[in-house]
């Protein structure tokens, strides 16, 4: 019975991945897609069968090799030695004293904390305004001219056909009312 249905999902896949082969050649691409769901389908049970096969075979011999059962694990973990805690304060023997280690820990990061938000402070206020001042300064060359670089229409219409300059009628061509010369 394990035979047959080995060559029958042999058979299956087979089948199924020639005329996947066949729909794609003939662009038949709804075809295509539910022969390709059907050869996926028989790939993944012949391999899942595959793999349970191998578990199988590991598992019958690992059965048959008697290795022997340990006793009792609880008595194995009950004897098993103890770690003691990292921390001296952690013992439970050292509850009732008062420990200090982890507040001061805490405050002193709290403490340095607060300074470097003073210092970041201090620092950003006093270079902010020499580095504005100059950036401005860099940037007068190449800001933009306080009129506008081409007429509005409003202007251009109010100026009447003739214009003064010939690249502005070139660049304003029809609109100019004269042409480039």
């Amino acid at each position: 019975m394990r035979k047959l249905s080995w060559i029958i999902g042999t058979i299956a896949l087979l089948a199924s991945g020639s005329y996947l082969l066949v729909y794609v050649y003939r662009w038949e691409w709804h075809r295509a897609l539910l022969v390709g769901i059907l050869f996926n389908a028989c790939l993944v049970g012949l391999c899942a069968a595959l793999v349970l096969r191998r578990l199988t075979r590991v598992e019958r011999q690992l059965s048959t090799a008697g290795a022997p059962h340990p006793a009792d694990p609880l008595a194995r973990l009950r004897a098993a030695p103890v770690e003691p805690p990292p921390f001296r304060w952690l013992r439970p023997e050292a509850l009732d004293r008062t420990h200090v280690f982890i507040p001061i820990l805490l405050g002193g990061g709290v403490l340095v904390s607060g300074a470097a938000w003073l210092i970041e402070r201090v620092a950003g206020s006093s270079a902010r305004a020499g580095v504005e001042e100059d950036l401005a300064r860099e940037l007068r060359d190449i800001a933009f001219p306080g009129s506008a670089l081409v007429p509005g229409n409003a202007e251009v219409l109010a100026g009447g056909g003739d214009a003064d300059d010939p690249g502005l009628r070139l660049l304003l061509g029809p609109a100019a009312g004269g042409t480039a010369r």
